[in-house]
């Protein structure tokens, strides 16, 4: 069933697609500058999973080689526009009980359902085939805005 754009106020970022706006990584620069224009246009509320900023600062410094200071700048740039979601007891124990195989992703989904997201925006949709939640890849979102 396809969203209704309007209705699409509440983003979560996966890890992967952090990592993508930092460094273009699969999103080319004029699809990251059109993610930004929909997300400015709709007045979203763009999420950032807190326990993620670790792993997008390790992936950036320790396997892209970047060097810390610029690594952890750029973070702080993507932290401009995004907010945190931090976990709890209960997103813990949520992704603890669910039905995902990997427990990151369960996590992720955990916070996006607890904290009411509408959509959750990742590279892997797969990863997140037994979510509730609408499911997207970044291109796939800017489509539904066209």
């Amino acid at each position: 069933m396809p969203a209704v754009p309007n209705k699409i106020k509440r983003v979560l970022l996966d890890v992967n697609v952090c990592i993508d706006i930092i460094v273009n990584r699969s999103l080319s620069p004029e699809t990251k500058k059109e993610l930004f224009a929909v997300f400015i246009q709709n007045k979203s509320e763009v999420f950032v999973p807190a326990f993620s900023i670790d792993t997008v600062y390790y992936i950036l410094n320790s396997s892209m080689k970047i060097d810390k200071q610029v690594a952890k700048n750029a973070i702080q740039k993507l932290l401009k526009f995004t907010k945190l979601l931090h976990t709890t007891d209960e997103t813990i124990h949520k992704a603890f009980v669910s039905n995902f195989s990997d427990f990151e992703d369960a996590l992720i989904n955990s916070l996006a359902e607890t904290n009411k997201m509408d959509v959750i925006l990742t590279n892997n949709i797969s990863d997140f085939s037994k979510s509730s939640l609408l499911v997207y890849r970044p291109a796939d979102f800017i489509a539904l805005f066209k």
